[in-house]
């Protein structure tokens, strides 16, 4: 009994030390910033886990209260000032990612999550190549022939005055482009559209998403997760189903690919690390399957999302709906021909190119905290952030940031043409683009999100005739900050309704 006595007061004892020291001894004591983050994660764990992603809303107002930097956990600081930066994500490109949310997908050794930047721009070599412009360029004929049956999928709906949701519709075409140029293989997710494109990844990665706040405080939860039978799983969330089924046929094509180097007709990523010079222990089937759930979740939910957002604020103005439409009849007058809607020509045009742009403002890519950790001092204002620490900043807080952008919250494409590009700095509205990252661990794919993006925008105005279906801007706007951006978690989508064709 003496000793349990002993361990419970000597247990305590550590506790009002730990609190003592976080609050009062620590380097970060003089930040700024509520008492209950300083003192612990369960800050934090409240309002991602409990709150459900709210804890980007707090930021705002701990923002508010105390000023741009604000200590939001023991050794996490946040700063809101989107011409910092350059400065954190740019300027150090040896900084560390934050390995406190490696655990977030359940995927540490995949690319996205290593924390060390040595590592991961080893990791990161031999996919470059793959996501060249050069080489986006040549699956043109791809994303054309996988654009041309979501198009006939939307001429049926037409035809059956059927609504659907266009997240679902663009989800289902990003996965069939994505999978099939980096694995050789796609389950035709864009021919479903006889049930509105329903079968898709984003409600799963929009799942994992949410689970990531669990797995960030609790990083034991996963490997407890993956004991669980995979029938069990899917019970608990169907969803999820897909994702097992998706890591299955990963490791089929693996093993097929390692046993024969030649297999298959098409060059995929797979092919591309296992031949690659990368150490024997970075080419594992485990890391692989990582990989690749990291790339192709990349490759569906912020590209669909964008889309989605383009598509919603397009309909909603009666100015931009004209404009675009006009732009796009006089770059395609005939939209049947072979080359009508070729990316080169596309990204030409500037109203369109706005379009896009806003698209993905407004999808913000992620909208969970980027964060990195410096190994010398860092000085902000008046404060010196010392070595070790995890400094994040927010693609929201950039991409909504009055300072930069002209009534920030509304879709207006002609911000970034004419006088409207160049700030009052001098500075381009380009160069505070932040919709897929800046620095070493920019978005691989922002080649490939731009060829689907633009073409599924041109295709899908200068083709057809939408109109909302009870929808409004609670269905975009971002309401749970599960990583990846979610809405209101009762909306049923930006559904639309395909009245006609545009002659």
């Amino acid at each position: 009994m003496a000793l349990i006595t002993l361990a419970l007061v000597s247990f305590v004892l550590y506790l009002l030390g730990l609190a003592f020291y976080r609050l009062y001894l620590s380097p970060l004591a003089k930040l700024p910033g509520p008492k209950l983050g300083a003192l612990s994660k369960f800050y934090e764990a409240y309002y991602e886990i409990w709150r459900q992603g709210k804890f980007s809303f707090k930021l705002d107002e701990l923002h508010e209260r105390y000023g741009p930097i604000v200590r939001i956990t023991p050794e996490e600081v946040h700063i809101r000032d989107s011409a910092f930066w350059d400065t954190l994500f740019v300027k150090y490109p040896k900084a560390s990612r934050y390995s406190s949310t490696a655990s977030r997908f359940g995927n540490n050794d995949s690319m996205f999550a290593v924390a060390d930047a040595g590592y991961h721009r080893m990791l990161r070599a031999p996919l470059n190549p793959f996501f060249s412009r050069r080489a986006i360029l040549d699956q043109q004929e791809l994303v054309q022939d996988k654009m041309g049956i979501l198009c006939t999928g939307m001429e049926r709906c037409l035809e059956n005055g059927s609504v659907f949701c266009i997240t679902d519709a663009f989800a289902a075409f990003a996965a069939d482009v994505i999978s099939q140029y980096s694995f050789g293989f796609s389950y035709g997710q864009v021919e479903h559209y006889e049930n509105g494109w329903k079968e898709n990844f984003h409600n799963a990665y929009i799942s994992l998403g949410a689970f990531g706040h669990v797995s960030v405080q609790y990083p034991w939860v996963n490997p407890l997760l993956k004991s669980i039978p995979d029938s069990i799983t899917t019970k608990m969330d169907p969803s999820l189903g897909q994702m097992l089924q998706l890591q299955k046929d990963f490791n089929k094509t693996i093993q097929t690919i390692k046993k024969d180097p030649s297999a298959g007709k098409h060059h995929t990523i797979f092919h591309a690390v296992l031949q690659s010079d990368l150490p024997e222990d970075a080419k594992g089937a485990t890391r692989l399957e990582h990989e690749a759930q990291t790339v192709i979740g990349g490759g569906i939910v912020t590209t669909a999302w964008a889309a989605t957002q383009a598509i919603f604020y397009i309909l909603s103005d009666d100015d931009v709906h004209p404009k675009l439409l006009a732009e796009l009849r006089e770059a395609v007058p005939n939209p049947s021909a072979h080359d009508a809607f070729k990316f080169e020509k596309l990204e030409k045009l500037p109203y369109l190119t706005g379009c896009v742009k806003e698209g993905i403002r407004f999808g913000l890519g992620i909208s969970g905290r980027g964060a990195r950790v410096l190994q010398e001092p860092l000085v902000y204002q008046d404060y010196t952030i010392p070595p070790g620490t995890a400094i994040s900043m927010s693609a929201r807080d950039a991409n909504f940031d009055g300072s930069v952008y002209k009534e920030p919250r509304k879709f207006r494409p002609e911000r970034w043409t004419g006088k409207e590009s160049k700030l009052a700095d001098g500075s381009s509205l380009d160069s505070h683009f932040v919709g897929f990252g800046k620095g070493t661990r920019m978005c691989i794919g922002i080649n490939l999100a731009h060829l689907e993006l633009y073409v599924q925008l041109a295709q899908v105005f200068r083709r057809f005739q939408l109109e909302l279906y009870e929808t409004d801007t609670s269905d975009v706007e971002l309401a749970h900050d599960f990583f990846l951006p979610s809405p209101k978690l009762d909306s049923k989508g930006v559904r639309v309704r395909v009245v006609g064709k545009v002659n």
